[in-house]
């Protein structure tokens, strides 16, 4: 294998066959939410995350309500940055039976990042 400090960041990614880093993170948010609100993690989910009570026809049933930041550091807060990737998804994932298949079937899901 030859060095690759001299390629370019997303040509590295092309070779190696990666995600970029902002990806890689998104993923394991949406996992870590996936955790918090199956009751697979020991948190309060009110303490972090408000699922909406009366979801229209679009989307899942597990639908997310962002809240209001005041100050400009919560817009970066897990709870914020999280709802809109959240709410995009598909119920086919969000209703996975395990993380293991919910992350199996994120995988094959675009992304809009």
């Amino acid at each position: 294998m030859t060095a690759l400090w001299n390629v370019s960041y997303n040509n590295r990614l092309e070779i190696l066959d990666l995600h970029s880093l902002e990806h890689r993170r998104v993923i394991y948010d949406l996992v870590l939410c996936y955790e918090i609100l199956n009751g697979l993690l020991d948190i309060e989910i009110a303490n972090v995350l408000t699922v909406a009570e009366n979801f229209k026809t679009r989307g899942h049933s597990m639908k997310l309500i962002k809240c209001h930041c005041s100050i400009d550091a919560t817009k970066y807060y897990f709870s914020y940055r999280i709802v809109y990737i959240w709410n995009s998804l598909r119920n086919d994932i969000v209703s996975a039976s395990s993380v293991s298949s919910f992350k199996s079937r994120l995988l094959k899901f675009e992304l809009s990042i």
